[in-house]
């Protein structure tokens, strides 16, 4: 089901009677609504940094291809745009929702999974691959027989397709980019560490020559259609996109982008997302196919084909990340845990699926290609009491509109009345009806019964008084109501069985550094005040740290240590977040830096795929400064970085260290404004490991080595930082130094 566009009436035969409720909405959709249209993208004004248009909640039907682009630039400048979070969250749910709709109608996909079954995932995913792989045979099979390219007539039009691509391609691997983070729950980041390695080897495990947008920037450059940076203003201005139609890879574009933006909220279905979008393609492979004969590199192609393998590269391993996810919430939360986060697993497959689709054919929706049978979806209450109301009127009112063209949801109003709909308790055509007509607006705001013309209606005065009982009216209000804040998100939150939480209450809550990504601080929370009065650093002259290494700390300064140690870690990681801006060296230094960090194996000229989930010993910094509480003797087992922060002010912390703490926490979710500042940071915490390296008893002999090898790693990485900036971009270089210098003095202090 499409929401865009829910009812369209053409003409009327008949005068409804006022008795029956359906017939009745029907026709007075056709007074009252109107089919709107899409102007050129030509036709749309430039948006710049000053200019630029703030992406407002919209229904689906009026969202433009500049509300899209609008929203594509904030999302990757996230740090200057927080007041977008509240829409970018209403968009994510609309967008599961028609996820949802369109599956709904045509069942035989992940769906049909009623109930978790790891084996059935597997063999799910087998027969997907196996689909592509017929197809493809196929494919091959009309080419050698004489059948012309399917998808590009000449070089011209492939040329064309690759431009248009640009937007989704510029943000390769944005769906992961927002995981992993300092503030993620210890016992999920095994999960989100596995996950995270995908977006890694998307961004080039560091080695920008195999950086996934790297690589289609230097593909359009190759074929004479340069485009700008993906995350500049510039990349969204019209001018790049006159007369191109691409309305569906911005939107899929930003879908990425959305669909990883609240990890801590949504990570089942930032897995059943990823997922789904590792798998295959079959237009990937004729893409590469048939750029080839047309003279144009399908490198860029053919290395998805690779990596997305299903033995041992990106479908394995998110398919694996999947079920090691669901298996950990049956064995900590049991089976109502499970059976949940499987369906918002699947939401966020479906909306991998669906995304962008009837725009782009990138994605290969083969599980979505035929109808099948029904599956069990639990309703709440409400709906199912308004279910069998429709269902009761029905019964009475079939005969009356078999001549009618009114539709809804893509449906007559006779096709929704035929007993053979209603045959069966609640199949899924029962949910979209209810989906459908929760859109219906004006006959149903959702959230606003008071002001939806169907309770007027049905009211004394109204058209349909006495078409309803008492309590039928009752149920209906209160259905009504219940699907506020945003009424195209209630297929996600019945679907998914989720308590509706409105994205107003939800952002709101997002103002602790230490538990939420991302966070909304008040204004000027996060300004930067360190080293003032120092001296501009001559950058003629060679940067040098200092050579004089900290004193290994002592049992009293523990609760100073760990905190610094955990808060450090989140210093760097927010500077990948948006995949177009890490495709550059300095960039690519960065994620070498993290890997280091996170545990991951040393980079090599071939990416690690499923080896790195077998390598039965990699510790990261957070295992290590779990060691240190351990060998601390505190009787605590911490689950969170807030649950860290709080053991170590009951162990006696300084007031110095907790604020620096927290400050560092806070400068972190500037990582563009503030990179010298925290570049400089990062450089003089490599003082304090190496402290804690040298200091008898805080860590295992093992565990002392494996922090030495992380030490080089981070060292060589920043290294690279330092020369990098001080060649290109003098601002931030100065930043650096005196970023190092503060932290190198505080760290003195608090030591």
């Amino acid at each position: 089901m499409n929401f865009p566009g829910i009812i369209m009436i053409s003409r009327y035969y008949f005068v409804l009677p006022l008795a029956v409720f359906l017939p009745a909405v029907f026709y007075y959709f056709g007074l009252s609504r109107k089919r709107r249209s899409f102007g050129p993208i030509s036709h749309v004004e430039a948006a710049t940094p000053k200019g630029l248009k703030k992406s407002r909640p919209k229904s689906t039907a009026s969202k433009t291809t500049q509300w899209y682009q609008n929203l594509f630039f904030q999302l990757q400048h996230l740090e200057d745009h927080l007041d977008v979070l509240e829409s970018a969250r209403d968009e994510l749910l609309a967008m599961f929702s028609r996820g949802l709709s369109t599956a709904l109608e045509q069942p035989q996909s992940i769906l049909s999974i009623e109930h978790y079954d790891a084996k059935k995932i597997w063999s799910f995913i087998e027969k997907e691959h196996d689909i592509v792989l017929a197809k493809w045979e196929s494919y091959l099979k009309r080419r050698k027989q004489g059948q012309g390219p399917e998808l590009f007539a000449t070089a011209e039009a492939a040329k064309a397709w690759l431009v248009q691509q640009a937007p989704v391609k510029f943000v390769d691997g944005a769906w992961l980019a927002h995981i992993h983070k300092i503030t993620t729950p210890f016992a999920l980041r095994s999960v989100t560490k596995d996950a995270w390695q995908v977006l890694s080897e998307e961004l080039g495990d560091g080695d920008l020559t195999k950086h996934h947008v790297y690589l289609y920037r230097q593909l359009l450059e190759d074929i004479g259609h340069p485009l700008p940076e993906g995350h500049s203003a510039d990349f969204i201005n019209p001018s790049h996109w006159e007369g191109i139609n691409n309305r569906g890879a911005w939107e899929a574009a930003v879908g990425q982008l959305l669909i990883s933006l609240f990890p801590n909220e949504f990570l089942p279905e930032i897995l059943g997302f990823n997922m789904h979008y590792e798998l295959i393609t079959l237009d990937t492979m004729r893409a590469s196919h048939e750029l080839r004969a047309l003279g144009i590199n399908p490198y860029y192609f053919l290395i998805h084909i690779a990596i997305d393998n299903a033995d041992s590269g990106h479908t394995a391993m998110a398919t694996h990340t999947v079920t090691r996810y669901l298996d950990m919430v049956r064995a900590t939360e049991g089976e109502a845990a499970l059976e949940q986060a499987w369906k918002r697993v699947q939401t966020g497959y479906i909306l991998s699926q669906t995304l962008g689709s009837s725009h782009s054919h990138e994605r290969d929706n083969s599980s979505l290609a035929a109808k099948g049978s029904n599956f069990g979806i639990t309703l709440d209450p409400l709906s199912a009491r308004v279910i069998d109301i429709f269902k009761a009127k029905a019964s009475v009112s079939h005969q009356f509109h078999c001549q009618s063209r009114a539709r809804i949801g893509g449906k007559t109003l006779a096709e929704w009345l035929a007993p053979s709909t209603w045959s069966h308790s609640h199949p899924h055509q029962h949910l979209e009806l209810v989906a459908a007509l929760s859109q219906a607006k004006p006959w149903i705001y959702p959230g606003e019964s008071k002001k939806s013309l169907l309770v007027r209606e049905l009211s004394w005065e109204g058209r349909m008084f006495g078409a309803f009982t008492h309590d039928e009216v009752i149920a209906l209000t209160s259905w009504i109501d219940s699907l506020g804040p945003e009424g195209n998100a209630w297929l996600y939150w019945s679907f998914t069985r989720r308590q509706a939480l409105a994205s107003k209450n939800a952002v709101g809550e997002l103002q602790d550094p230490v538990r939420h990504h991302p966070v909304v601080l008040p204004r000027g929370a996060d300004t930067v005040n360190i080293a003032t009065g120092t001296p501009e650093f001559n950058s003629d002259a060679e940067f040098q740290v200092e050579q004089q290494p900290l004193t290994p700390p002592s049992d009293a300064r523990l609760p100073d240590v760990i905190a610094l140690w955990f808060a450090h870690v989140g210093l760097l990681e927010n500077t990948i977040n948006t995949p177009s801006r890490t495709a550059s060296p300095l960039y690519a230094s960065i994620l070498r830096l993290l890997r280091a960090q996170a545990g991951f194996a040393v980079e090599t000229h071939i990416v690690a795929g499923m080896d790195e989930f077998k390598r039965l010993t990699c510790p990261s910094l957070v295992d290590l400064g779990l060691e240190l509480i351990s060998r601390a003797g505190w009787d605590a087992k911490p689950s969170s970085l807030q649950e860290v922060l709080l053991l170590t002010a009951s162990q006696g912390q300084g007031e110095e260290s907790a604020a620096l703490a927290r400050n560092m926490l806070v400068w972190g979710t500037r990582p563009s404004a503030n990179l010298g500042l925290l570049l400089g940071l990062a450089l003089a915490f490599l003082d304090l490991k190496e402290a804690v390296s040298r200091a008898a008893g805080l860590l295992s002999e093992e565990s002392r080595l494996v922090l030495t090898a992380i030490l080089a790693r981070e060292k060589q990485s920043l290294e690279e930082c330092i020369r990098e900036l001080r060649g290109t971009d003098e601002a931030q270089y100065q930043q650096l130094i005196r970023g190092y210098r503060f932290g190198r003095g505080a760290l003195e202090n608090c030591l």
